[in-house]
């Protein structure tokens, strides 16, 4: 390594020895290094917050804070630091901790110069290579991972940009949305466009569970804490490792669960249900909401130290109303998605889709989809196919005999008869739900395997 690379390169030493701290600095220093050095490693991590740190060379026993906990603090912002351990003490299990914590090198004292600067030049070489590596998956990858998120609108290309800009941000991520817009996704979007891609990505909805269910959940609990904890179970908030939390529907926490997750937040440590002692959180977290938690923080509903924790780096989630251009795209996907092969709808039905408020948003445009093909008898879905409400008309009146559209030169309705709806119900449930298994197939249609057979022959007879 030359030496302006050398002095590119941010190595920060923490060490209680004073005479350490002076050895080292002149040694690194003489060898074109650019070293900060501090002997208590609160002050280095809080010097780390505000600068770039590519290495660190630590001590491991110090008072108040170990090395391996200083480092497992300073990987939130410096995900890709390398790490060097120093000790005066060799135990196996303290190097197989460092080794796991990501550590590249540990060395036992007293050691050699040569032996410190062969761990520093190993150190940035991996991580280059580690650099190198995952940059070569971005580019493979065609440099962004959206899958999913579908639209070329205005609205939709301002969102990803910022989904780029924040993906290997180590901050929160609150993203605001109404319900089936998509912020899921988005979550995904962000994990999988970030360093933390290969690590886990958990999530759980606030809203599906009890709270005493919630909080086991999050953070996990020790046996015997409650009735039915008949073993330790490991919380989300540690299960996720150094990858992405998501917190759907952020909104729906009861004040109880609101402290503890702020205390969790602000401590970077998880309490267990029943448990005395704390493990470290190194996830990233993402929120989501359909709620506006600002009126909910001034009617006192939600926290407002909570709300300025999450709210750090704010997404927002378009409505499909406001990029209705993106409507015949996810047409066309979710009808591709839903393997309906030769389905398409007519101008005047993609007209109609287009011109819709949705308020249920891109999950009610999925399910509208699914229902018109399944429904309908034809492979271009005509207007009169489609459910009343899109074209604002009653459906109750869509059921009734008047409703049912004529041709000039026939009394057979345009739209599907009730046993045309039947036969296309009884083979989609067949087919797509129940995997071909008449079985499965009859207790989902509720009908007894008989009656199916039957079915299924006079299917077969009409349509020789």
């Amino acid at each position: 390594m030359n030496n302006s690379n050398k002095k590119n390169l941010s190595i920060l030493l923490v060490d209680d020895e004073e005479s350490m701290i002076e050895w080292l600095n002149v040694l690194l220093e003489q060898d074109g290094y650019n070293v900060t050095s501090f002997s208590h490693p609160e002050d280095a991590l809080s010097w780390s917050e505000q600068n770039r740190v590519h290495v660190l060379i630590s001590d491991i026993k110090m008072p108040a804070m170990n090395g391996l906990e200083l480092f497992a603090k300073m990987q939130e912002t410096h995900p890709d630091m390398a790490g060097i351990f120093m000790t005066a003490f060799s135990s196996v299990d303290t190097a197989v901790k460092a080794v796991r914590q990501g550590a590249s090198d540990y060395l036992l004292k007293p050691f050699k110069t040569g032996q410190m600067l062969a761990a520093i030049e190993k150190a940035v070489r991996e991580k280059k290579i580690t650099a190198e590596n995952r940059a070569l998956k971005q580019k493979l990858s065609k440099e962004y991972n959206f899958q999913g998120i579908i639209g070329k609108s205005e609205p939709i290309l301002k969102l990803l940009e910022l989904v780029r800009k924040v993906a290997d941000q180590p901050s929160t991520v609150l993203i605001s949305g109404e319900s089936g817009t998509g912020k899921e996704l988005i979550s995904k979007a962000i994990h999988n466009n970030s360093i933390r891609k290969d690590d886990p990505f958990v999530g759980i909805n606030c809203g599906s569970l009890s709270p005493n269910l919630l909080e086991s959940e999050l953070f996990g609990h020790k046996k015997g804490s409650f009735t039915g904890a008949y073993r330790d179970k490991e919380g989300l908030m540690i299960a996720a490792g150094r990858g992405t939390l998501f917190l759907d529907e952020i909104g729906e926490l009861n004040k109880d669960l609101q402290v503890k997750l702020l205390r969790a937040i602000q401590e970077k440590q998880v309490r267990p249900v029943g448990d005395t002692s704390t493990m470290p959180f190194r996830g990233r977290l993402i929120c989501a909401t359909n709620r506006d938690l600002e009126d909910m923080v001034n009617r006192g509903s939600f926290r407002k130290d909570l709300f300025y924790r999450l709210n750090v780096l704010p997404l927002v989630v378009p409505p499909l109303r406001e990029r209705k251009e993106d409507v015949p795209m996810l047409v066309k996907h979710f009808m591709e998605k839903g393997s309906y092969p030769g389905k398409t709808l007519s101008e005047e039905s993609l007209e109609i889709f287009t011109g819709y408020s949705w308020p249920g948003n891109v999950r009610e445009l999925q399910n509208i989809i699914e229902r018109v093909c399944v429904m309908s008898s034809t492979n271009t879905i005509q207007a009169d196919e489609l459910p009343g409400c899109l074209s604002g008309s009653d459906e109750r009146k869509d059921r009734s005999p008047a409703s049912f559209k004529e041709s000039d030169n026939s009394d057979v309705p345009v739209l599907p008869v009730l046993a045309q709806i039947e036969k296309a119900w009884t083979y989609y449930v067949l087919e797509k739900k129940a995997g071909g298994e008449k079985r499965a197939a009859s207790k989902i249609l509720g009908i007894n395997e008989t009656t199916l057979h039957r079915r299924l022959e006079k299917y077969k007879r009409e349509d020789n």
